[in-house]
């Protein structure tokens, strides 16, 4: 499974100049041999730039992605990787993070994410396997 990042998404709907076509094109690729999907936060994020959920559901079922939902399991990874980040950084957030439930909603499912922003997941998700821009370049 490919567990997609916020930041593809939002390219999207936005229609990015310099990053859409790239997130599309990872999307079509991916969804031929992987099941490609969202989860709740994602929605979250992304729900700024659609009219309603039901245009918004309409555009996920065009890019073939399906929303999987978090789980206690994925709920309880991405505490943890979050206790991990406040202890880092002595001070700051209090409330968990959106890329905290993302990584640990992949790693729970044992799935790659496909993101613009690595740095994050292989700070405090590193057995995440990750598609990237600069995974291409490579």
């Amino acid at each position: 499974m490919i567990l997609i990042d916020s930041n593809i998404i939002i390219d999207i709907i936005e229609n990015d100049p310099r990053w859409s076509d790239w997130s599309i094109e990872q999307i079509v690729q991916l969804s031929a041999e992987h099941d490609v999907a969202i989860n709740e936060v994602v929605i979250a994020e992304a729900a700024p730039g659609m009219a309603t959920l039901e245009a918004f559901r309409r555009e996920m079922e065009r890019i073939d992605v399906t929303i999987e939902s978090i789980d206690a399991d994925a709920a309880f990874l991405a505490g943890r990787a979050f206790r991990a980040y406040r202890q880092r950084r002595r001070e700051g957030a209090k409330s968990i993070l959106a890329d905290f439930l993302i990584g640990g909603h992949a790693q729970a499912l044992n799935a790659t994410v496909l993101t613009r922003d690595p740095r994050f997941y292989r700070s405090y998700f590193p057995t995440v396997p990750l598609i990237t821009p600069e995974a291409e370049s490579a």
